[in-house]
């Protein structure tokens, strides 16, 4: 018996036996991959901490640059590069050479913007707790210790390899500095509602029938705080949505501490079907203009 519960438990056993410090690179591909590593899931999880970066004006500005943006040109391509680039480093880590590939790529990719380091150290604090933060909403903690622990020095060496500096030395310092930047910088701009609005509509057309997206449009937004739909102005979700939405969030998670964990598997598979399951880095992303 216990050796079959081994073999069904293989991913959140061998997180166990990790230090969140030395082995977050792999701690992250095991936890956020593998376990939760869901197609449906991850487009979610993705577009929602894309949306919470649009509450920013001056982020909202680079990205949707005045409608002519690939997000708002070709959204459902932009948000797979975007998640292919999430593979990449999930699979390799920060520290590897194709992890530094990928994320010298996505520099190249950002250097004709005017991108300030606030700007950036926010993305990673945000995307550091974005896997927390949503779970949260119901009353769920369904990481352990070590799972976030390890995101937070994931994203500070995927942060150190981007340039980015000033980085929070803790992940209690990471989450005031995020909020604090929340507090100051959070407002309205038409930019940052367009393409919020995008991010839902796209999850909601990538995996439900026409009939069904009003639906996950809602379910979308129901995984949103009031305070952030309220700055993007986008209407908050009906009581009878938030339950639905709490009812599979819950069945989700529940089935996820009792089912086997899945077998290996990445983003880069899920969403990078034209580049491969290894994918040259040059290739992947728009190029600047």
């Amino acid at each position: 018996m216990r050796s079959v519960l081994a073999k069904a438990h293989w991913a959140r056993d061998e997180i166990a036996s990790l230090d969140p410090v030395v082995d977050n690179e792999r701690i992250m591909h095991l936890s956020v991959e593998v376990r939760y590593g869901d197609a449906v899931l991850a487009a979610a999880i993705f577009a929602v901490g894309f949306a919470r970066q649009m509450a920013v004006p001056s982020i909202a500005t680079v990205v949707h640059r005045g409608g002519r943006a690939p997000i708002m040109t070709d959204s459902r391509k932009r948000n797979d590069d975007s998640l292919v680039f999430f593979g990449e480093f999930l699979r390799h880590g920060h520290s590897t050479d194709k992890g530094r590939a990928a994320i010298d790529r996505l520099n190249e990719i950002h250097a004709p913007f005017p991108l300030r380091n606030d700007q950036m150290l926010y993305t990673l604090t945000s995307l550091t707790f974005d896997a927390v933060r949503i779970p949260a909403l119901f009353g769920l903690d369904p990481m352990t210790q070590i799972e976030k622990d390890a995101s937070f020095h994931f994203w500070q060496g995927v942060g150190r390899r981007m340039g980015v500096t000033d980085l929070p030395a803790t992940a209690e310092e990471c989450h005031a500095w995020m909020q604090e930047y929340e507090r100051e910088n959070w407002a309205w701009s038409p930019g940052g509602e367009a393409v919020a609005r995008v991010l839902v509509e796209d999850v909601a057309a990538r995996w439900l029938p026409t009939g069904l997206q009003r639906v996950a449009r809602e379910l979308m937004l129901a995984l949103m705080e009031d305070e952030m739909l309220d700055v993007l102005h986008l209407k908050r979700p009906k009581a009878h949505t938030r339950a639905l939405a709490s009812a599979l969030v819950r069945a989700y998670f529940a089935g996820r501490r009792i089912l086997p964990d899945p077998a290996d598997r990445g983003w880069t598979e899920s969403f990078g079907a034209e580049y491969g399951s290894c994918p040259h880095m040059p290739d992947v992303g728009y190029s600047a203009g």
